[in-house]
């Protein structure tokens, strides 16, 4: 495996990290939150899916990649403090930490995806 495909393995991995890091005791607090972790799991496969079959091109697909991070960006920043203490009345550290991880891991993908040429992420060979 060359190193540009090795680190766009990493690059994706990191993405898909960043939107299902939380931890497990979150969804008994707000068990609506649960639909967030499919739903930016799909955008995600669906923006690879389509730059890889060519129904998006690679910028389109960048794009639509970027835009998932920056939901999760903003998902996680609207939901950090509302949900800074749990259901006893505690602060949740486990929470804050996985909230701003997650940011951080969103923010990091976003500055390597806009660093990159757009076909560089492409899983196959054009």
């Amino acid at each position: 495996m060359s190193s540009t495909r090795k680190s766009l393995v990493i690059l994706l991995v990191l993405q898909v990290v960043a939107v299902i890091l939380y931890p497990p005791n979150f969804f008994a607090d707000a068990p609506q939150a649960a639909v967030l972790l499919p739903f930016l799991t799909i955008l995600l496969a669906l923006a690879l899916l389509g730059m890889n079959t060519g129904t998006l091109t690679p910028d389109s697909g960048r794009s639509f990649l970027v835009f998932t991070q920056g939901t999760n960006i903003v998902v996680r920043i609207m939901m950090f403090f509302p949900n800074l203490r749990n259901a006893a009345g505690e602060t949740d550290f486990f929470l804050m930490a996985a909230h701003l991880v997650g940011i951080g891991l969103s923010w990091y993908a976003i500055g390597v995806m806009e660093n990159r040429s757009p076909v560089s992420l492409l899983l196959k060979d054009r």
